[in-house]
């Protein structure tokens, strides 16, 4: 893992028309770190390979990521003020400091945010740090700027003075620490810094003496005016060629699964896990895109952030629906001191800022004849007048812990009471876990799909299963006991539903990255969202195709006609690619095994394989040779998989960057990832391990639906 540290040559400062000499870094022209007066560098240090200056109030701002990019230096006590404009993308996973001070003796003081968005002044001692409310908020996506008065033991906001009573420590003269974006104190989850800004730092600037701030009043109100671009450079990841370029990803860092798939006014809106300021699973907000087609996508603003007592601890998963006066209403796990419900609406029909609830919570924790507290993730729907509700949640008991959906029900979808258990699990026949996340009921013809997720326990991974049966007195009644897979090999999770305005069912789901930190602190993202896919019940199964809004992604296509296929001979379909789709048609004949060699390097030192084992009856991804990259799993996916390989069998997949997509006749689905090192990594081959298989394909190449960012 490397570390960049630069200390680069910087220009002229932000124009603040003060008459008494400053020291200020306005990160403008080619040696953006250079003091004004020539003298003084400021030392950036980041993960990333390009520094990222972008557009700021006036000329250019460094952007950061929230938690490896940060600046300092050491310097003289030659000054008073210390003052800079910054903007956040995302509250703090833990209390961040915009700009501060030390001296050699370990005394500091600075001006932090909490994680809900609370201005607070840092205050360290002999290792020790302490934060004191300033009694201010600062909100996200808008220019703020800061002042620290040393002499007058004072904060400034936005031009008004707050008076920091709590301000008694003296700093030393001589030399000083300067550091702007991240706080002295350090304090880590993993790899990730956790007291840096995910944000822009512009102007900043050091005054010897302190001054009546009414001279910047004028260059003050017209920052403010401004709307800071926060949008993710495409620089960051331009390297990048395992960064999926057609499927729906946050712009940067850590996102998890998806929840409220539902169209309204010709958009399609889908919600997610979002934690903007790092790459782990902490300060989740919902956050929001929105696709007139569900392949071109537009990152919005955060829809719902942690910021009350009932919330605090996180925005978890939920739901959506467009209530009985025709509004969209979001449907939320409450994460506060006990688990509960939150509801919230928009303030207007783009749907872009959202407003909870008076009366949150609508259910403040679990019914009370159950031990386990946690219950989370809801999915609501409506039956004739009634609206329900369920909620994943798991039964304690000593002999047969097990799974469960908590069942509510409501007339107005604000007032909820609690029913009974909707369905329970039984993990000796059923393989069903202990506890059930992301459940969807979805009525398709005269059938329901109940669909849930059962979380990892005792080794057994998490895994999405499903039942389809009828829905009578208000209570779950399977077809079967034992659950089906929703796919081949596991690996995607936590479907989003919705019925399109063609009739249509359409899902998309959480595909995870299973890398390890070290990767993901470098490539600075983390997990994936699948195509959408059409849902078709047959025969008592659910049956997954791609859209068919994905055939808007083709560009040249490439015809392969029947040919033989054989040990010594495989049919090479793609070099150089990584956004594809082929449809393969196998005659397997005597074949014991066939399929694809895919993300091949020249060399052979990297391949993936998926092929299907006749004699086994198994469907394989082989990955043990699949990246020379450091702290990637190297494994083998298999799973029992029935198929007439009398008839002819279609695999359609579609390829994009680190993520692969599987579909097989037009029935099941199976997605893995793979992220070899070599950027040649592009080889694409159909095989057979005997000699009377024949295969006809179409190759498309497929083009970017780069998600776009709305700030």
């Amino acid at each position: 893992m490397k570390r960049f540290i630069y200390s680069i040559l910087g220009c002229l400062l932000l124009s603040l028309n003060v008459a008494f000499a400053q020291k200020v870094w306005s990160f403008d022209g080619q040696e953006p770190l250079l003091s004004t007066d020539g003298k003084s560098l400021l030392n950036l240090y980041t993960i990333k390979q390009i520094p990222e200056f972008v557009a700021g109030v006036e000329g250019k701002a460094l952007r950061t990521d929230g938690y490896s990019t940060w600046m300092d230096t050491v310097m003289e006590r030659d000054f008073s003020l210390l003052s800079g404009w910054f903007a956040l993308e995302s509250y703090p996973t833990d209390t961040a400091a915009f700009m501060g001070i030390r001296d050699m003796a370990g005394t500091s003081v600075a001006i932090c945010v909490d994680r809900y968005g609370g201005l607070l002044l840092g205050m360290g001692q002999n290792g020790a740090y302490f934060y004191h409310s300033l009694k201010a908020k600062v909100d996200r996506f808008e220019w703020l700027h800061l002042v620290l008065d040393l002499e007058n033991k004072s904060v400034f906001l936005n031009g008004q003075r707050i008076n920091a009573e709590v301000w008694s420590w003296n700093l030393q003269n001589g030399e000083m620490a300067l550091r702007i974006g991240k706080d002295f104190r350090e304090k880590k989850v993993g790899m990730y810094d956790v007291t840096a800004i995910n944000g822009l730092i512009d102007g900043i600037s050091l005054i010897p003496f302190s001054n009546d701030l009414s001279v910047w009043k004028d260059d003050i109100a017209s920052g403010l005016k401004k709307t800071p671009v926060l949008a993710v450079p495409e620089t960051r990841f331009a390297g990048d060629f395992n960064r999926p370029r057609y499927h729906l990803l946050p712009a940067a860092n850590w996102t998890n699964e998806t929840h409220g798939l539902f169209h309204y006014r010709g958009k399609y809106h889908i919600f997610n896990q979002k934690n903007a300021s790092s790459i782990f699973l902490g300060q989740i907000n919902w956050g929001h895109f929105s696709s007139p087609d569900l392949i071109h996508w537009t990152e919005e603003q955060p829809a719902l952030t942690p910021d009350t007592a009932y919330d605090k601890n996180g925005i978890w998963s939920g739901h959506a629906v467009i209530n009985d006066d025709g509004i969209p209403q979001l449907i939320y796990t409450a994460g506060g001191d006990k688990m509960g419900v939150g509801i919230a609406f928009p303030k207007d029909t783009a749907l872009i800022e959202w407003e909870k609830y008076a009366g949150n919570p609508v259910i403040a924790e679990k019914p009370a004849e159950y031990t386990r507290t946690d219950m989370r993730d809801q999915y609501v729907w409506k039956e004739r007048d009634v609206w329900y509700m369920i909620i994943g949640f798991g039964i304690e008991k000593a002999d047969m812990p097990h799974g469960a959906l908590l069942l509510y029900r409501s007339a107005d979808l604000k007032k909820w009471n609690f029913v009974h258990l909707l369905f329970e699990g039984n993990p000796e026949m059923d393989e069903s876990g202990i506890f059930w996340e992301m459940p969807v009921f979805k009525k398709m013809g005269d059938k329901y799909v109940l669909l849930l997720n059962r979380v990892p326990h005792n080794g057994i991974p998490a895994r999405c299963q499903y039942w389809i049966g009828d829905f009578k007195n208000e209570k779950f009644v399977p077809d079967s006991p034992i659950p089906q897979n929703l796919e081949v090999i596991n690996r995607l999770l936590s479907p989003s539903v919705v019925e399109t305005p063609e009739g249509d069912v359409a899902a998309i789901a959480i595909i995870p990255d299973e890398i390890g930190e070290k990767v993901t602190y470098e490539q600075g993202w983390a997990h994936l969202y699948s195509i959408p896919r059409k849902w078709l019940l047959k025969d008592g199964k659910l049956c997954q195709t791609p859209h068919p809004v994905a055939k808007r992604l083709r560009e040249e296509q490439t015809v392969y006609a029947k040919r033989a296929l054989t040990s010594a001979k495989p049919c090479i379909v793609s070099r150089g690619e990584h956004q594809l789709e082929i449809k393969a048609t196998f005659y397997p004949g005597d074949a014991k095994r066939f399929g694809f060699t895919l993300c091949k390097n020249p060399d052979n030192s990297e391949y993936s394989m998926i092929y299907y084992d006749v004699e086994k009856r198994e469907l394989v991804v082989d990955q043990t040779h699949s990246s020379l990259r450091a702290h990637i799993p190297l494994k083998i996916r298999k799973d029992h998989y029935r198929l007439d390989t009398t008839k002819p069998v279609e695999i359609r997949l579609f390829i994009d960057g680190s993520v692969v997509e599987g579909f097989i006749n037009d029935e099941d689905a199976f997605t893995t990832r793979i992220f070899p090192l070599k950027e040649n990594s592009t080889l694409l081959e159909l095989f057979s391990d005997e000699n009377t298989t024949e295969v006809a394909a179409d190759v498309w190449k497929l083009k970017d639906a780069k998600v776009k960012m709305n700030f």
